[in-house]
């Protein structure tokens, strides 16, 4: 999938206290939507099967739907939209959305209750919002992906929010790795759970989703540390990123993720999967160290390793 990634925003209507763009912490925009205009009009044609606008929280832009039907006009075949939900209780503006070429809600769910959510968030009603959003989604007749990330304030309750998000009809379902940049380097030790206690609640979620007939899939995490689940890593998908983020082009996301933001211990050395995993938030290492991380010296994960330097030579 060939994916033209949007930071549309650096604005939202929620507070989240690990949000990675920071946006709690942002007073003014700082998005030129010109430049998102030309961005779309450069690289209609090229052979891009969709537009993922993220932000901030893209459906709070006050040109949100104008850019619908901008991407509608240019000719991309689909829109998805990564949202915290909230404009989604509006089951007009679901509908003008979806008429306007989104097929794709990626909708962020952090809790199984308004307590759990709405204290991470830092949004009061927001659950409540969120809930009704995605059930207003799938009754218009879009998709929904739901992303949880995965922190110590909702570890507990992953297996919760799987069962959550079943009986909402979402069919995919994702959970990430925190990435403890923006808003979320505050109180790290408090919010960043170790992989192990991770695993303990993360695999039992999965199982879930999955005998409930949903798709999951998990990102974010180096191959090592869900090496019991590694068919699930959302590495496995083929993707080729070219994303605008405030006025720069990374013409590979993935390889800005992996360059920049990431990083390997010494153990990766020994790894016969290292040359396609991530690797790990370089912010998690100076937190807890590296004793956790083994390296996969088996034939386990080769599938991973194939298609994943597949993605990365595409």
């Amino acid at each position: 999938m060939r994916c033209l990634s949007i930071h549309l925003t650096d604005l939202c209507n929620s507070r989240c206290s690990f949000c990675v763009v920071g946006a709690p912490l942002m007073t003014a925009d700082g998005v030129v939507y010109d430049e998102v205009v030309a961005f779309l009009r450069e690289n209609a044609g090229r052979g891009f099967n969709v537009v993922n606008l993220h932000g901030g929280e893209p459906t709070a832009h006050p040109r949100f739907l104008e850019t619908l039907a901008l991407i509608r006009e240019l000719g991309y075949p689909e829109t998805h939209v990564q949202t915290n939900g909230i404009r989604l209780a509006n089951l007009v503006f679901v509908r003008e959305a979806i008429e306007l070429g989104v097929s794709l809600f990626i909708v962020s769910l952090h809790g199984d209750c308004a307590r759990i959510q709405d204290e991470q968030t830092r949004t009061p009603g927001g659950f409540a919002q969120t809930i009704a959003g995605i059930g207003n989604a799938i009754a218009a007749g879009a998709q929904v992906r739901t992303n949880t990330v995965v922190m110590r304030t909702n570890l507990e309750q992953l297996r919760a929010i799987s069962k959550l998000a079943s009986d909402l009809g979402v069919n995919h379902l994702n959970f990430s790795n925190l990435h403890p940049g923006g808003s979320a380097i505050f109180g790290l030790s408090r919010t960043l759970p170790a992989f192990a206690e991770i695993r303990q609640n993360l695999y039992p979620a999965a199982d879930l989703a999955i005998a409930r007939g949903r798709r999951v899939t998990l990102e974010g995490f180096p191959y090592c540390v869900i090496k019991e689940r590694l068919e699930l890593h959302l590495d496995n998908e083929y993707r080729d990123i070219l994303m605008l983020h405030r006025g720069h082009v990374f013409r590979s996301y993935e390889a800005f993720m992996d360059n920049a933001m990431r990083t390997y211990v010494d153990s990766c050395e020994r790894c016969t999967v290292s040359d396609a995993c991530g690797g790990v938030y370089q912010e998690y290492v100076d937190l807890r160290g590296s004793s956790e991380f083994a390296p996969i010296v088996t034939e386990t994960g080769k599938v991973v390793l194939d298609n994943s330097l597949a993605r990365r030579a595409g």
